[in-house]
């Protein structure tokens, strides 16, 4: 599988399920995600600062992802990862990733809003992603350095 797959995919969605674990104990999350081609090994989402979700993002961040389609989108096209890394990014909304969630999150403004200056950045460092660009179309798994 090449980036062009991953690339396709990644256009039809901007949520993933964000599967975390904590004492045994699963969680799984819909996130918005934000992907720039410079660095095509990072999907970034962001939580709200004073969210329970970060200390079980510090405490394990070892976790799993499948994208979810937007809606309407035929052939039902995903990508998915297990043990992926997640981490605190030095990036910010402000200054980094905010217009690109605002180019590519439908109505993200009113998000940006209402909780904005409460948000912090966090980046999925992706190493082996089986990628599906949907029904009768090649398949495989993108590996990332």
């Amino acid at each position: 599988m090449d980036l062009a797959g991953f690339k396709q995919v990644k256009a039809t969605t901007n949520k993933i399920a964000l599967s975390t674990a904590v004492n045994s104990e699963a969680d799984v999350k819909i996130v918005n995600v934000v992907w720039r081609e410079e660095q095509p090994d990072t999907l970034y989402f962001s939580s709200v600062k004073d969210s329970p979700a970060l200390a079980v993002y510090d405490q394990n961040p070892d976790v799993a992802f499948i994208t979810v389609p937007n809606d309407g989108t035929p052939g039902n096209p995903y990508m998915r990862a297990q043990h992926v890394q997640l981490k605190r990014s030095d990036l910010t909304m402000a200054d980094d990733l905010l217009p690109l969630y605002l180019e590519t999150v439908p109505h993200y403004q009113t998000v940006w809003d209402m909780i904005g200056p409460s948000l912090v950045v966090f980046e999925l460092k992706l190493k082996d992603v089986y990628v599906d660009p949907g029904l009768g179309q090649n398949k495989g798994t993108l590996h990332f350095n």
